[in-house]
């Protein structure tokens, strides 16, 4: 459907008022110009008939002369029924009046509309008796005041009409130049929207009109200004992502090719350094304490290439998820069986109570993201060395949480906590041969899966957590 203009729109509304408003006056004018006629002449004669009681002698001459001026027929009675003026008369004498409408006054009064029998002309009497007894009846005839009346009203509509017309010429020349300005500020205003700076208005007049188009102008020229220094910084920050990708690019593949070409050395050490150990003089003990040491960090070296490697190919996505469908039960107790050796040795007590649940993932990257979550609880469980493992469904995913007792991270570590080669305790870590990578290559293999993981600083510990995606025939219960 078609919208209509705001042009056509306050055309048609004032028109539609101002005819509404000459029609009603027309119609007004025709019910009412008859009763407010009649209304006057019944004035005059009650003017004339109480001037008329004040001296009856002298209003002779002025009954005849308006009786002429006004077309009517003026009877005087004295209080015995006797003339003491007789008008020109409209009625035939002896001829019945049947009265059509009567109105009575609380002076005494009475103002009656008429008609002889036999005939169809209607006539207006007006009547009163005054104080000294004398009765006055004045009569006009109703047809010239109907006639005056049909013509005032036939006149009036004309004149109605005409003005209607002339007010719709000048309501549409009006609406033409109010609307002008309005349509082109709508036209600018869209171009604006459609991000085109250059139209502009051109509207000058002194009221609240001209004060838009300008703040038009202006809005236009600051987001012409504003669109332009956020493409230009747009066109900045593209290129420093660029940048930053084939930083991060290079520093991959570099991380990557370190990886490969320093296992082959580190092998070759702890390779020459067992052999050495094995031939070396058995009485001198510091010999084979060195070769001990060389052996223990060569593996500490080669855990470190292996993590390395392992994020660079998680955090690159040359190594994505190969999701399938297995149980969440299942894929703890396997995990927690395995790592039970490294329980005992690091004095730690595993709680875990998993619900049955299918889950949609790559379970051989998701046991690598709890071995490290556990790993790291153990190395920072405290007091009780307690460490729990449960899942809860929320929505269409399962979260497992991992709690170990000790103290909670700082603020300035949380921030890092996920970020490669960041250690919140630098000194224990050292101690334990870790290198911070444990958490980077969690976090990697997360949002590779599209999931989420965090941590909570609990009242006398830490939780950290990380979800799966439920199987769909879970995603039904929420937790």
């Amino acid at each position: 459907m078609r919208k209509i203009g705001i042009r056509a729109k306050f055309f048609l509304e004032l028109g539609a008022i101002l005819a509404v408003c000459l029609i009603g006056i027309s119609v007004i004018n025709s019910q009412l110009l008859e009763k407010v006629y009649i209304w006057n002449v019944e004035r005059s004669l009650r003017a004339i008939a109480q001037q008329t009681e004040q001296n009856v002698d002298e209003y002779f001459l002025l009954l005849s002369e308006f009786e002429r001026e006004q077309g009517v027929s003026i009877d005087l009675y004295d209080d015995h029924d006797n003339y003491l003026y007789e008008g020109s008369g409209y009625f035939v004498s002896g001829n019945k009046l049947n009265i059509i409408s009567r109105k009575e006054n609380k002076d005494g009064s009475y103002f009656n509309v008429v008609c002889p029998e036999g005939s169809t002309t209607q006539y207006i009497l007006y009547g009163k008796t005054f104080e000294n007894g004398y009765h006055i009846e004045i009569t006009a005839q109703k047809d010239p005041i109907q006639e005056n009346a049909s013509i005032a009203t036939k006149v009036t509509t004309s004149i109605t009409v005409l003005t209607l017309v002339l007010a719709l010429i000048f309501i549409f020349d009006y609406s033409r130049r109010f609307t002008r300005p309005l349509i082109q500020m709508n036209e600018v205003m869209e171009n604006i929207a459609n991000l085109d700076f250059s139209t502009r208005t051109d509207i000058v007049r002194k009221d609240e009109i001209g004060t838009l188009a300008d703040n038009i102008n202006k809005v236009s020229d600051s987001l012409d200004s504003a669109l332009t220094e956020l493409r230009e910084k747009n066109s900045k920050l593209l290129e420093d992502i660029e940048r930053e990708r084939r930083i991060e690019k290079m520093r991959q593949e570099f991380v990557s090719s370190a990886s490969h070409e320093l296992k082959t050395p580190i092998a070759i050490i702890r390779g020459y350094a067992e052999g050495l150990k094995m031939n070396a003089d058995i009485d001198d003990p510091a010999v084979s304490e060195y070769c001990d040491i060389i052996m223990r960090e060569s593996d500490k070296m080669n855990e470190l290439v292996l993590n390395m490697l392992e994020q660079s190919l998680y955090s690159s996505g040359a190594k994505m998820p190969e999701e399938e469908y297995f149980n969440v039960a299942q894929y703890v107790d396997e995990f927690v069986k395995s790592a039970t050796p490294i329980f005992e040795d690091k004095g730690v007590n595993v709680q875990y109570d998993v619900a049955e649940c299918e889950v949609f993932a790559d379970k051989k990257q998701m046991t690598t993201v709890l071995s490290n979550i556990v790993l790291n609880a153990c190395s920072h469980a405290r007091d009780e060395k307690i460490i729990k493992i449960y899942a809860e469904k929320i929505h269409n995913c399962v979260k497992i949480n991992v709690f170990n007792t000790g103290s909670g991270i700082s603020e300035g570590d949380a921030e890092n906590i996920f970020t490669s080669f960041y250690r919140a305790d630098k000194a224990h870590s050292r101690k334990e041969g870790r290198f911070g990578l444990g958490l980077s290559i969690v976090k990697s293999i997360i949002d590779n899966h599209g999931c989420e993981c965090g941590f909570e600083n609990k009242e006398n510990g830490v939780e950290f957590w990380f979800t799966m995606k439920l199987a769909p025939q879970n995603t039904e219960t929420e937790g």
